[in-house]
């Protein structure tokens, strides 16, 4: 299994993970949400390795939705997150770096150059 990076290609985080895998020659593939609508069991994927912290709390998509809609966010019911996320997929944190490398198995989420630094 490769490296996915998850994200919006006109995001600043996004263009600094990106460029840093490739200041270190690292190859992965990118899904872009803006593109591609990630699949419920991805996104399960998502909750169970990183757990709340896969909504972004701090973007302007959480911020524009009212309080019934962050309430179901912040719900333990996945199919009804799950409805909400495929149709306003922004509200993810990006970005999400999934796979192996090295023989290493990587999850990482949010850009933190030395966090990274440590797995290439």
């Amino acid at each position: 299994m490769m490296l996915i990076i998850y994200g919006i290609k006109n995001c600043n985080t996004m263009k600094k993970a990106m460029d840093f895998l490739h200041e270190k020659g690292v190859v992965f593939d990118f899904f872009d949400y803006k593109k591609s609508t990630l699949s419920q069991v991805d996104f399960e994927q998502f909750i169970t390795i990183f757990g709340e912290k896969v909504i972004n709390k701090q973007g302007l998509t959480y911020r524009k939705f009212d309080n019934q809609t962050k309430e179901v966010l912040a719900s333990d019911d996945g199919d009804a997150i799950y409805d909400i996320i495929k149709n306003n997929q922004s509200v993810l944190k990006r970005p999400i770096l999934l796979g192996s490398l090295n023989d290493k198995k990587v999850a990482l989420i949010g850009f933190d150059e030395n966090q990274w630094r440590l797995l290439m």
